[in-house]
């Protein structure tokens, strides 16, 4: 099975198909390039392993 974070780094393919139509179309298609570049880091992050610095136990007794 993939992780989720793997399946957030490949969906960076779309990047050269954004970019192409970026220089051969409007250009208001790079508000959409700077938008999956913002979900994809996103994601990555939200995915990414948490920290091992806090100390997550209930035991306060």
């Amino acid at each position: 099975m993939v992780s989720p974070r793997i399946a957030t780094l490949v969906s960076l393919a779309a990047l050269p198909a954004i970019g192409y139509y970026t220089l051969v179309d409007e250009q208001i298609v790079a508000v959409s390039l700077v938008n999956i570049l913002i979900i994809a880091a996103a994601l990555f992050i939200a995915f990414g392993p948490l920290s091992d610095d806090v100390d997550h136990s209930h035991d306060h007794a």
